[in-house]
């Protein structure tokens, strides 16, 4: 049995004469015969008797029209979903994200994506970078969202956005009263620094091109972790404004004025395999680029 016998079968079965059947599917009639009576022979049953104006069918044939058809279908689904999975239409798209920028900027864009592209499937890998980048080399992931990700010859970086920077400060603490502080303000200030060494130098570099070296306070495995801290008045902590999605009693956010216009943001980025095929890749990273240029 195959899916053209199948499909001849149900043509007869649907016309309940042959010459039609054959017109229908644009071909003569013996074949459509040739193929019915090989299917009847592999079966062993009859399946049409035939009649003055055309053919009518059996039980056994009324059971195989049944099947037939839900054969039909899947088959039918089936193409069509692997040609929406090629046009990158469908199928599971793995992201790794981890930080601040899962707070706001990654769900904004995955949400735009998925307006254009419901039929896909998303799973999120929420990992340290390390994990995510060798998750990426592995193919286990298609695309990571980070800061600070590293220059690879086998990946491509771009930058998603470019967040200013924020104080988080606890609501009590006389900078509260600012709507926007100077990072000169920070000088003798206890702060909330990050366990990340890529993170605590990028806060460093901040203060020391100010003119003064910053003033730890307490560490926190990841800024989310250190808004407690902030909380309950162990230090103050330079964040980016996706940090803003989280709402802690006791936490204020203010804008932090650089007097260096590099260190005035922050950039949250993306990479992917510079040798990815994927048809589910191109979208996104259009999706990507549309929310840099806003």
């Amino acid at each position: 049995m195959d899916l053209r016998q199948l499909k001849y079968f149900v043509a007869v079965a649907e016309q309940q004469n042959v010459g039609r059947a054959a017109a229908r599917l644009h071909i003569s009639q013996p074949p459509v015969t040739r193929q019915i009576k090989l299917l009847e022979r592999e079966l062993g049953v009859m399946l049409f008797e035939r009649t003055h104006w055309g053919v009518r069918l059996t039980p056994a044939g009324e059971e195989v029209l049944s099947s037939a058809k839900q054969i039909g279908a899947l088959v039918n689904h089936a193409v069509e979903r692997a040609r929406r999975v090629g046009m990158g239409q469908a199928g599971r798209l793995d992201i790794g994200v981890f930080g601040s920028g899962a707070l706001s900027v990654v769900p904004r864009i995955l949400r735009r994506y998925l307006q254009s592209h419901p039929d896909v499937e998303m799973m999120l890998l929420n990992v340290p970078q390390a994990a995510q980048l060798e998750a990426l080399r592995q193919r286990r992931i298609l695309i990571t969202f980070d800061r600070y990700l590293p220059e690879d010859p086998d990946l491509t970086v771009e930058v998603v956005v470019e967040e200013p920077l924020l104080l988080a400060v606890a609501e009590t603490h006389p900078l509260a009263r600012r709507s926007v502080i100077s990072v000169r303000k920070l000088e003798g200030e206890p702060m909330v620094m990050p366990r990340d060494s890529r993170h605590a130098d990028w806060v460093t570099d901040i203060c020391r091109a100010h003119g003064f070296a910053p003033m730890a306070g307490q560490h926190a495995g990841d800024m989310v972790a250190g808004l407690p801290m902030v909380a309950n008045g162990f230090g103050v902590q330079i964040v980016p404004r996706s940090m803003r999605a989280v709402k802690l009693e006791g936490v204020v956010y203010r804008r932090l004025r650089s007097d260096e216009p590099r260190y005035s943001s922050i950039d949250l980025q993306c990479a992917y395999r510079r040798a990815e095929t994927s048809p589910l890749l191109p979208p996104l990273l259009k999706v990507v680029r549309e929310y840099r240029a806003e």
